[in-house]
């Protein structure tokens, strides 16, 4: 059946919306190609003239059922009896219905003409094309609406047609990797990880802010990895009066103990309290200064629990200030003599910079004024909307392609720039976007995040030409005669992807590198998978393959000085110490924290410092500053019978601004005798800056009776990059091909070998299909990547294949004149971003165009965004019974209720044949089947 409908109403312009309609086809195309197998056809009758012969074939058969009518009028009058006469009628219906099966069965058979023109129909939604359904032969093919459904999934697959059987093609798989990217958002959830780049792939579930640019992002909140909007805990938690950066808290009057910043800390074990001294004219006062202005909407306060709450704040005044000078007040609030948290709500719309906790009271009836205090404060931010900026992540090259996806709630809106200034905005989510108009190769994505919206995950994948698969047959026959050519058919994505949820699995189990059927892979759960004479500067932990951290300082070549700002137990001096070898220091002297020997003896009293109190800083400090990779902390002493080891934080001075930076958060241990994760008393931090130390300070706190630490060390940095050589992989065949995959931070190149490492193929592509052919041949493949200093290798590994396991398809190429067999062209969406051009000042694109093997392409139309309202929809037509009229409709098969649909229903009237002796009286009906694919029942009313 064939419905056309002409749109005789005014014009309706294209706009962006309708991008996603490019998979159907205008009749305006289905005539060229049409006309372009009437022109094929030569002298053979047209289509139109075969049909027209099928039809005057149906009359002749009208005419003999008329005949057939006459027998059976003459019939029923030599009937005696009404009963005899309707079994006389029914088997002469039956026998007409025989007669008639036999009448689609010949037709059917003269449609074995068109079969010859069903290669260029297969991608061609035209019925009367592709109505061929059986040959001479018997063999029976799909009917005509399973035709046309299988020819819509091709067009919106980009599916090829054609009558020779070969493999049908896609253009891209999106899927697989929008799952990879989703199934890393689940791993990276489970496994609590921070934003981190696998490869080609980035991800960020937001467990912390370390994937995000602060300095391009406003004012963000993360609660339970969600990017939230509303009222928002700012989550501060100071480990120094101005640390974190750029945080800064001081107060009017505190104790040496419990400064202020201990009032914000994360930790309700200790506190902020006054030490008694004079407070100003209208009392003592704590204050932060968030370095930019935020509007604070609750505070919530957890009162001092100590003689029974008495020196807990009791009353207070929340003060902003833009300047720190000229103070406002916010909120007047009271604090019940409580252990519970109380939250206190403030109604103002003002952004300061500053805010103090000011006009402190306590419970006390005597000296409420100097003597007051808290466990921990909480501060509670507005924010009404978000924009959040991707750290830029270095793809090394530019990429052509990027898939970006993302969770969340609300209108978010995602923009991409790949040099960190030009911005191209509102890109789509989950589509192949081509970005190879795009100058640079440091990608950043954003994410405009409106009030009450979330944003719970972001992720992308990208690509260049070398990483997409390509589009099976498509090389174009370039001769005549026809031809096949057998290629590699490889799904890179899924291999990759097999390869790291390998990787995965050996770290869950901790297992050394495995081989599997036609698989290797190594996750560094141990070293067995490495040739250690032939690698380098390297070592292996927790799943980590790094650069080596070197050997230790020698604190006597470098002049080491120490002190701690309690002393020690036997001396209380703080001022700092030379440099003593052990065994010519007192017991527990400050000296043995940098006296070149980690080990103290098991229950005994040596080569350790020891100190009571709450808590102590201990100082390190030398002439010569120097690069500083790790810093250990050894706690492996006895006093008595229990350990005594101490919560701890390590800091480095950095020597431009004299001030203590953070290297590690506050360790807090299980107990006083907590080993470590390496069980042997030792705490390791790397250290990250750029900068040269020659100031080292260890904060402890008190767990127990006393303070122990042993041997503070600093160690050096490798001199060399780290270089991974696997050990040989023996293959049970000769590999052809080969898909190579290593997840890692920073940057890396990899070389391969086939012959046991004698010959090397230096810098070979990952995530690609690698052709072996033109490498030294072999069955022993060893792996050699070369790191940059700062980079982490966390997995290795490739799938191979040989000449018996490597899939494939068949590109079959014939010339398009004369042939009856070609491929559909699939329809393919191009989205260009960051295009400018005028007519006077155009722009020339290169587009990819699909490869035809009859040089057959569809028209181009090209679709302009013009900036204007958005998230808004406009119908272009309504399908209403009333908007009928603007269209040349075939009324008898088309309907018209709000949707435009074929009619499943057909009401015509009946004609009056004859009237029988007995009175009844025949009517008929003819129907031209052609016009159906199928009927399934015949009412008569």
């Amino acid at each position: 059946m064939s419905v056309r409908i002409v749109r005789t109403g005014t014009g309706v312009v294209k706009d962006h919306h309708e991008l996603a309609n490019k998979g159907m086809r205008p009749h305006a195309e289905i005539d060229s190609y049409l006309q372009e197998m009437d022109d094929a056809r030569e002298n053979k009758p047209s289509l139109k003239a075969r049909f027209d012969d099928l039809i005057k074939k149906d009359d002749e058969q009208d005419r003999r059922l008329n005949g057939i009518t006459d027998g059976v009028t003459s019939i029923h009058g030599a009937l005696t009896s009404v009963t005899n006469k309707l079994n006389a009628v029914e088997a002469t219906n039956q026998v007409q219905d025989s007669r008639l099966s036999q009448i689609e069965q010949k037709n059917l058979q003269q449609d074995q003409a068109i079969l010859k023109l069903q290669g260029d129909a297969s991608s061609n939604p035209n019925a009367e094309v592709v109505a061929a359904r059986k040959d001479r032969n018997g063999k029976i093919f799909p009917s005509l609406k399973s035709r046309l459904d299988d020819m819509q999934s091709k067009i919106g697959t980009g599916g090829n047609g054609g009558s020779n059987g070969g493999t049908s093609s896609s253009i891209f798989d999106l899927q697989t990797p929008i799952n990879l990217l989703l199934n890393t958002f689940r791993d990276a959830e489970a496994h609590d990880k921070s934003a981190y780049r696998q490869n080609n792939l980035y991800v960020d579930v937001f467990k912390d802010n370390s994937g995000i640019d602060i300095e391009k992002s406003t004012s963000f909140g993360i609660i339970d990895g969600t990017v939230s909007t509303g009222v928002i805990d700012t989550n501060i938690i100071m480990t120094s009066p101005d640390q974190p950066v750029p945080y800064h808290v001081t107060s009017s009057s505190e104790s040496s103990s419990y400064p202020g910043w201990m009032g914000m800390n994360g930790n309700r074990t200790d506190y902020y309290y006054s030490n008694g001294l004079a407070a100003p004219a209208e009392g003592h006062w704590w204050k932060i200064d968030f370095g930019v202005a935020k509007i604070i909407s609750k505070i919530a306060i957890s009162a001092l629990n100590i003689t029974s709450g008495w020196y807990s704040v009791a009353s207070f005044t929340v003060q902003g200030s833009h300047d720190d000078a000229n103070w406002t007040d916010i909120y007047e609030g009271t604090q019940p003599n409580t252990k519970e948290e109380i939250e206190h709500h403030i109604l103002h719309s003002t952004a300061y910079r500053y805010y103090r906790i000011a006009k402190l009271r306590s419970h006390l009836s005597t000296s409420p004024v100097t003597l007051t205090g808290w466990h921990e404060i909480k501060l509670y931010e507005v924010i009404d909307s978000v924009t959040l900026v991707t750290k830029a992540i270095e793809v090394n090259r530019s990429p052509n392609k990027l898939i970006v996806t993302a969770e969340y709630t609300g209108s978010v809106t995602f923009d991409i720039t790949l040099d960190g200034t030009n911005w191209n905005n509102h890109i789509d989510l989950n589509k192949l976007l081509d970005i190879s108009a795009l100058q640079g190769s440091r990608i950043q994505i954003r994410a405009n995040i409106p009030v009450a919206g979330t944003l719970k995950s972001l992720g992308f994948t990208w690509y260049d030409d070398s990483m997409l698969l390509p589009i099976p047959g498509s090389d174009g026959g370039t001769g005549p005669g026809n031809s096949s050519v057998t290629k590699p058919l490889v799904d890179v994505v899924a291999a990759t992807n097999i390869l790291r949820n390998a990787y995965q699995t050996l770290k869950n189990g901790r297992l050394g590198p495995a081989t599997r059927h036609h698989l290797y892979v190594d996750a560094f759960t141990d070293n067995s998978g490495v040739d250690i004479p032939k690698s380098s500067s390297f070592q292996v932990a927790n799943g980590r393959f790094t650069k080596t951290t070197g050997e230790p300082y020698n604190w006597e070549l470098l002049n080491v000085q120490t002190a701690s700002s309690v002393g020690d137990y036997n001396n209380s001096n703080r001022a700092y110490r030379p440099f003593k070898k052990n065994g010519t220091t007192s017991v527990y002297a400050v000296e043995k924290i940098a006296d070149d020997n980690r080990v103290s003896e098991p229950a005994g009293n040596k080569d350790y410092w020891l100190a009571s109190g709450s808590s102590a800083d201990l100082f390190i400090k030398w002439e010569t500053p120097v690069l500083v990779s790790k810093i250990i902390v050894w706690m492996n002493g006895t006093y008595r019978s229990g350990h005594d080891y101490c919560d701890h934080q390590i800091f480095v001075k950095n020597p431009s601004s004299s001030q203590w930076e953070a290297m590690s958060p506050r360790v807090n241990l299980t107990s006083v005798s907590d080993k470590g994760v390496h069980g042997d008393g030792s705490w390791h931090y790397p250290i990250s800056v750029d900068y040269l130390i020659n100031e080292v300070k260890v904060t402890v706190w008190n767990k127990g009776n006393f303070m122990t630490v042993t041997e503070i060390q600093i160690l050096h940095f490798s001199d060399e990059d780290p270089v991974f050589v696997s050990k040989p992989i023996k293959l049970d065949s000769v590999p052809t091909h080969l898909i190579l995959d290593a997840e890692y931070e920073g940057k890396i190149s990899v070389d391969l070998s086939l012959d046991g490492g004698v010959t090397y193929k230096n810098d070979v592509g990952l995530n690609q299909l690698i052709d072996l052919s033109d490498f030294t041949p072999g069955t022993s493949v060893v792996m050699r990547a070369k790191l940059s200093e700062e980079s982490i290798l966390h997995g290795i590994g490739f799938i191979w294949y040989d000449k018996d396991t490597l899939p494939t398809y068949t590109s079959s190429q014939c010339p398009s004149s004369g042939g009856n067999e070609s491929h559909g062209m699939p329809m393919l969406q191009i989205e260009k971003l960051g295009v400018i051009a005028t007519p006077t000042n155009p722009e020339e694109l290169n587009i990819t165009i699909p490869p035809s093997k009859d040089f057959k392409l569809p028209p181009v139309e090209v679709l302009k965004f013009v900036p204007g309202p958005t998230d808004q929809v406009r119908t272009a037509a309504s399908f209403h019974s009333t908007d009928a009229e603007n269209y040349d409709a075939d009324e008898k098969h088309v309907a018209f209720d709000g949707k435009m649909h074929l009619k499943t229903t057909t009401t015509s009237s009946m004609s009056l044949e004859s009237v029988l002796p007995s009175g009844r009286r025949v009517y008929s009906l003819a129907i031209n089947l052609n016009e159906y694919v199928k009927i399934e029942k015949v009412e008569v009313k």
